[in-house]
C-alpha cells in the first residue's frame, strides 16, 4: 500500500461525499444560514472545476481522470470498482467490499482484496505522474507559442511603427522631418506645449 496515494483516494471519497453530484448544488438560503453569508471559496481560478463547494476540488478532478483512463485498460474496470467501493461515499467494511467484488472466500479473498488494493495504488501513482508530465509539456508549449506569438507581435509592431514614420516624413518634408519636430517639441517644453502629433492634414 502506498500511504500517499491511499490519502489521496481517501480525500477523494470525501470530495464526492461533500461535492459529487449526487449532493448537487446548494440552495442560497441554506448557504446563507450555514455560512452566515456567502460560502468560503475554494478550487482553482481559470479552471474547468466548479467552486464553492460546488464540485470536486483540482487533486479529486485529476484522481478521476486517471480512474476513468484506468477503466478503459485491461484490469481496470475492477480497480474503479474497488476505488468506489473502498473510498466510495457509503464505504463497505472489507468482507463486504471483498463479497461485492467476488473476490472469493476467506482468507483467500482477502489477500486477493489487498493485492487489488496495491495494484490500484500502484496504476493510480504511475497514471498520475504521466498526467503530470504530460500537461508539464503542454504548459511548456503553450509557453513556446506565447513567446513566438509576442515576438512576431512586436516585429509587425516595429514595421508599422517604421511605415508609420516614413510616412511622416513625406507629409513633413522629407528625411530629417521627425528630428525636426522632436526639437520643436523639446524646445515648447518650458512654455505651452502642442501635444498633436503634427502629422495630421490642416
Amino acid at each position: 500500500m502506498i500511504e500517499a496515494i491511499e490519502m489521496l483516494l481517501r480525500h477523494w471519497g470525501e470530495q464526492h461525499a461533500q461535492n459529487g453530484p449526487g449532493g448537487g448544488l446548494p440552495s442560497a438560503m441554506g448557504t446563507i444560514v450555514e455560512f452566515a453569508g456567502c460560502a468560503p471559496r475554494g478550487g482553482v481560478y481559470g479552471a474547468k472545476l466548479l467552486i464553492a463547494g460546488a464540485g470536486p476540488d483540482y487533486a479529486a478532478a485529476e484522481v478521476d481522470q486517471v480512474l476513468y483512463a484506468l477503466e478503459g485498460q485491461d484490469g481496470g474496470a475492477l480497480l474503479g470498482r474497488l476505488a468506489r467501493t473502498r473510498y466510495g461515499i457509503n464505504p463497505l467494511t472489507i468482507a463486504e467490499q471483498v463479497d461485492a467484488l467476488e473476490l472469493g472466500r476467506g482468507d483467500a479473498g482477502r489477500r486477493a482484496y489487498y493485492r487489488q488494493v496495491e495494484l490500484l495504488h500502484v496504476r493510480l501513482q504511475a497514471g498520475l505522474v504521466e498526467r503530470q508530465q504530460k500537461l508539464a509539456v503542454m504548459r511548456k508549449e503553450s509557453r513556446r507559442d506565447g513567446d513566438r506569438m509576442r515576438k512576431e507581435a512586436k516585429r509587425q509592431a516595429g514595421i508599422a511603427h517604421t511605415g508609420r514614420g516614413r510616412e511622416f516624413e513625406e507629409v513633413q518634408g522629407g528625411k530629417g522631418a521627425i528630428a525636426a519636430h522632436k526639437a520643436k517639441r523639446a524646445g515648447l517644453r518650458g512654455g505651452s506645449v502642442d501635444r498633436s502629433s503634427g502629422d495630421s492634414a490642416p
